[in-house]
């Protein structure tokens, strides 16, 4: 086994301690449970005021959409408390076959998952959806490997040559779907996870120019890509060249105003004038019932939760969690965006949900995963085991290069 398989598969875990640990819950702690729990919950009131009705006229049960979602947020705060209990440094063992498995089911869904809309995305009726899980375990996989690179990741073949290929092996089975916004959304957060690991600055251009060529070719080949991006380009132009559905999307938060109708009168919604409106459109629900105000309240709510995750990804105790904290707030921060830009018309519409509110078990659920690893990471980010060299976890980055330009790949 090569030095660095070594400092991989063996050192993070044999340092780590419970001793270690503070008693009870600490402040960020606290403040990202708070705010978590707060926007699930505010998700669950979202999605019953938004499927009351079609859950009655559908499945006769008013409550099938959020009984199912309250389902996903059930599995999901078990599968957080149980990683927020357990050490971080021990997923690093799991990151391999995680990562396999994760590719495996990309490459299942498109071979034997359902077609919905013209893309292959989701098994079980829509209710398992591969790419969702990807996420977490590719930043997982990311913040793993990338340590082990050391100087050498800012070489052209050692370094930039397999991260792109890693990338690749994920984001190729995404597109293939199609889902450009996933695909899209998954290169960000692994390319700023790269660069906070040490890339040159010539590496960045080389990715920024590798990116745009990507773009470019998958806008030719989807004819649906290309029709949002010519909508996009229409809605710059004025408010009435805008696509149907941002249209819908700004009548419903303008006819809110600015405290709202409440959740039981969102006539405009509620009447079908507004596609999708308790998944993609989750923001157009949120304006008409409680106005202005509660669109503001929610992207400050997953701002703050946004600005603590961050703060995990600074204090972190190894380059490991810094990368796995900073790649789970990449992740959450970056989805928040696009959804808004798309539904504000800033960005081309993607269909990206907003985190923690819109409807979809597999995302949710994936997301309260990611939210433990963070967790997790913030329970252990003053571990004194650890060689802490300064409060900033990017000190223990370029130490790692030192100590990883060992030979053996």
């Amino acid at each position: 086994m090569t030095m660095a398989r070594k400092q991989w598969h063996g050192s993070p875990i044999t340092q780590s301690g419970p001793s270690t640990l503070h008693s009870g819950v600490t402040s960020l702690e606290l403040g990202l449970l708070i705010l978590l729990v707060t926007l699930v919950l505010a998700g669950l009131l979202l999605v019953y005021s938004a499927t009351y009705y079609l859950s009655r006229q559908i499945f006769d049960d008013p409550f099938y959409f959020v009984r199912r979602q309250a389902g996903a947020a059930l599995v999901g705060t078990l599968a957080l408390l149980g990683l927020w209990r357990m050490d971080y440094r021990r997923l690093q063992r799991l990151s391999i076959p995680l990562m396999l498995l994760g590719v495996a089911s990309l490459i299942a869904v498109l071979l034997i998952g359902e077609e919905r809309l013209g893309a292959r995305r989701a098994f079980s009726g829509g209710s398992f959806q591969p790419s969702e899980f990807v996420k977490p375990i590719i930043i997982l996989y990311l913040a793993t490997w990338l340590p082990t690179k050391g100087e050498r990741l800012r070489e052209f073949d050692r370094g930039f040559l397999p991260f792109v290929m890693v990338l690749s092996v994920v984001v190729i089975p995404i597109f293939l779907q199609p889902d450009l916004g996933t695909g899209l959304l998954i290169g960000m957060v692994a390319a700023w996870m790269f660069v906070a690991s040490g890339a040159t600055f010539t590496q960045v251009l080389l990715g920024l120019a590798l990116g745009a060529g990507m773009f470019g070719l998958l806008v030719q080949v989807h004819p649906h890509a290309m029709a949002r991006l010519i909508d996009y380009l229409e809605a710059l132009r004025g408010p009435e060249e805008a696509h149907v559905h941002l249209t819908a999307v700004w009548q419903a938060i303008r006819a809110g105003g600015l405290f709202g109708k409440g959740p039981g009168a969102m006539l405009y919604t509620l009447s079908g004038n507004v596609p999708l409106p308790h998944s993609d459109s989750a923001f157009a629900v949120v304006g008409e019932a409680f106005g202005f105000i509660g669109v503001m309240g929610l992207i400050t709510l997953l701002s703050l939760w946004v600005v603590l995750g961050f703060h995990v990804a600074r204090q972190a105790c190894d380059a490991f969690g810094g990368l796995l904290a900073l790649g789970v707030t990449l992740w959450i921060a970056w989805q928040g965006l696009i959804n808004l830009g798309g539904l504000t018309g800033v960005i081309p519409f993607s269909g990206i949900p907003f985190p923690f509110i819109s409807y979809g078990g597999s995302a949710l659920l994936s997301e309260l995963i990611g939210a433990g690893m963070l967790l997790s990471v913030a329970r252990r980010r003053w571990d004194e085991d650890l060689d802490r060299r300064g409060r900033d976890w990017r000190a223990h980055l370029s130490s790692a290069g030192r100590r990883g330009g060992a030979p053996g790949r």
